[in-house]
């Protein structure tokens, strides 16, 4: 193209462009009104090389076509950042095109402008082209460590959720069975004490690589984290090609080691649990194969085990789980959070109940719900008890030394309420201080087991300063007896009744009715499951006006706890509410 023809084009002189041009380190690329190219910048040539001078005259189709073939990325003509300029979309979408340079690919960010002449008139376009190569690298290698596993290569926790969410779908979808099993390697502690952590990784990466040969292509191998790797196992015909597959894992980790010169022979147990057979539910499979792993380390080792979920009893299942929460509490994984307790009429925060969680370096988050009624009647739910007492009277001290002296609530199991040790072990923890503030909670279908231990046992703790919340009343089955012998201080309403109430007259009754069996025994009455206003209008319109749920707020970390207090407000609504509305 001539140099005056290029200052008609453009408006532009062209030895001033030239100037421009030459000190950008972005491609430019310049197109006449018929999509041909006239122009290309030296930093155009970097990128495209021989094609940006060979490409000229040629329409830019064309020529995105020849520069994308050799990377294998056809790119989607149809909204092309040039071809959008060109139609006189003045700001088209940003494109990552995937070039072909010799034997290097490279990626380009192409941005294109329509130019227009004094009327108004296209009469070409600009495109702009970025080298994102080294970018879009570091994405790749950070995807990678989100997905993957650094030491092992494997997919990790994440990726291989993902996988498993696929193949069920897959599953259900093609009516397909697949397994999903848990390995956990037998005496791998023994290496790590005798070689030192080096050598276990080194061994780690000699696992994963023959497990990942022993797999078909697409079947799974993850490492979970320690010794612990999961397996997804797909497309099965009968339980009996999964069995195959699984003893071939056997025998592949079974072979000898050498480490530092030294044969090393380890083991695995693996757990196996089978869908459709099993629940549909993810982490319940993950659960379930987990079980049947510790089941097969309780046989000898070096097995594997089926998961029955007809068969399984639950004092079997309970055996890993109890293992994992004494090694739990050991390595500091549960946490406590609180859910405050308002006096909604008086507008101020009263106490807070203490509520487990379990942050499981596998599973993540679990709520109580998920783990303590699994273990309520074994030993371990005893030292659960008493490190939720201490670790709710640590973080109370701390709010006093801020300002906020509150109740705390715990809930306790029966179990360790009628310890022989219990008593003892309590008065030690309360010898710092903070028995006043101290509320025990127990179940009123617990107390009734052994309802004369029980009333005897909160007779000699009220004695010492700290009161006692019959849990979920109304769901037992107290007599008026019961209640006058068990003398707890609270009465909590349990939340079913509550979050029906405004529907249910039966519910709304039994409220009402509990309301009023506290205030004939001289009790406080706390409302659980408060969702909204309407749960707070009725509330105080039947006398109850201590509260929580989530209408108030949800439990929070201890971390989040103080901000609230510090920020809580009472809704003016709560606080202009007669008492004694009718409905």
């Amino acid at each position: 193209m001539t140099e005056s023809s290029t200052t008609d084009l453009f408006g532009l002189d062209s030895s001033r462009m030239h100037a421009i041009l030459l000190t950008l380190e972005e491609g430019i690329q310049l197109w006449d009104a018929d999509g041909r190219l006239v122009y290309v910048n030296p930093a155009s040539c970097l990128q495209f090389g021989d094609d940006a001078h060979s490409g000229m005259g040629c329409h830019w189709t064309a020529f995105v076509r020849r520069c994308a073939t050799e990377a294998g990325e056809p790119c989607d003509e149809g909204c092309f950042p040039i071809g959008e300029a060109l139609a006189g979309i003045a700001i088209p979408a940003s494109l990552l095109l995937q070039i072909g340079r010799g034997a290097e690919v490279i990626w380009l960010r192409v941005n294109a402008r329509p130019l227009t002449d004094a009327t108004g008139a296209i009469v070409g376009a600009v495109s702009s082209t970025v080298d994102v190569s080294q970018l879009i690298a570091q994405e790749q290698r950070l995807k990678l460590q989100a997905h993957f596993d650094i030491l092992t290569g494997l997919p990790n926790r994440v990726l291989f959720s993902d996988r498993l969410d696929q193949a069920l779908a897959h599953a259900r979808r093609h009516r397909e069975d697949l397994a999903v099993c848990m390995l956990d390697l037998d005496g791998f502690k023994l290496v790590n004490d005798r070689f030192g952590h080096p050598s276990g990784d080194l061994l780690l990466k000699q696992v994963a690589r023959r497990l990942h040969e022993s797999l078909r292509g697409d079947d799974t191998a993850a490492r979970l984290g320690g010794d612990e790797f999961a397996l997804l196992i797909g497309d099965l015909k009968t339980s009996g090609q999964c069995e195959q597959v699984v003893k071939r894992i056997l025998e592949a980790v079974g072979a000898p080691y050498v480490i530092e010169g030294t044969e090393v022979c380890i083991t695995a147990s693996v757990g196996v649990t089978l869908f459709p057979g099993d629940t549909v539910d993810p982490d319940q499979l993950l659960r379930h194969a987990d079980q049947a792993m510790y089941k097969a380390k309780q046989a000898g080792k070096n097995r594997f085990s089926i998961f029955d979920p007809t068969l399984e009893s639950r004092a079997r299942a309970n055996f890993g789980l109890v293992r994992k929460i004494e090694d739990a509490l050991e390595r500091r994984e549960f946490a406590l959070y609180y859910q405050p307790k308002v006096d909604c009429r008086a507008g101020r925060v009263v106490g807070l109940e203490a509520l487990i969680r379990w942050n499981h370096p596998v599973l993540g988050l679990r709520m109580p719900g998920e783990f303590l009624p699994l273990v309520e009647n074994e030993d371990v739910i005893v030292s659960i008890g008493d490190w939720v007492i201490a670790e709710a009277l640590r973080q109370q001290a701390s709010l006093r030394a801020a300002g906020h002296e509150l109740t705390i609530s715990v809930n306790i199991a029966a179990r360790q309420l009628v310890h022989r040790e219990f008593a003892e072990r309590l008065e030690a923890v309360l010898s710092a201080g903070g028995r006043d503030r101290l509320e025990i909670e127990i179940l009123e279908s617990a107390a009734l087991e052994d309802i004369s231990t029980v009333s005897s046992l909160i007779t000699s703790f009220q004695q010492r300063g700290i009161r006692f919340a019959l849990d979920d009343f109304g769901t037992g089955y107290s007599s008026l007896v019961h209640l006058k012998r068990l003398g707890a201080d609270v009465l909590k309403i349990d939340q079913t009744f509550v979050r029906d109430m405004l529907d249910d007259p039966g519910d709304l009754a039994i409220v009402q009715g509990v309301v009023g069996l506290a205030g004939a025994f001289r009790r406080d009455v706390v409302a659980e499951g408060v969702e909204d206003m309407e749960h707070v209008r009725m509330l105080l319109a039947v006398g109850c006006d201590v509260m929580q749920g989530y209408g108030i707020s949800r439990p929070l970390p201890a971390e989040s706890l103080r901000w609230w207090l510090d920020a809580f407000t009472p809704d003016p609504l709560w606080l202009s509410m007669p008492p004694n509305m009718t409905h």
